[in-house]
């Protein structure tokens, strides 16, 4: 488990080490920089298929509101409703 960051450099620090898009560039001018022939990389290419679905942002507020209500009731000993949603099957 990582500890939590302490400072706000600290914290954009491991974002930026956790971004695939700065490795890409580091990985760009380590080429350029030896001479190393620019291939495209296959494994870091994602195709996005528009078959997929895709959720708006009403869809997430919504959800988001479904759960944040339900974690509420539920701190103050109620029924939890998203329980029934889920075991409708």
């Amino acid at each position: 488990m990582k500890k939590a960051p302490r400072s706000i450099e600290e914290w954009l620090y491991f974002k930026l080490l956790d971004s695939p898009g700065f490795h890409r560039f580091v990985r760009r001018i380590y080429r350029r920089i030896n001479g190393i022939k620019d291939t495209p990389d296959i494994e870091y290419r994602q195709t996005i298929s528009p078959l997929l679905y895709k959720t708006t942002q009403l869809q997430k507020f919504k959800a988001f509101k479904i759960l944040f209500i339900d974690e509420f009731r539920s701190s103050f000993g109620l029924h939890r409703k998203a329980n029934d949603l889920i075991n409708r099957r």
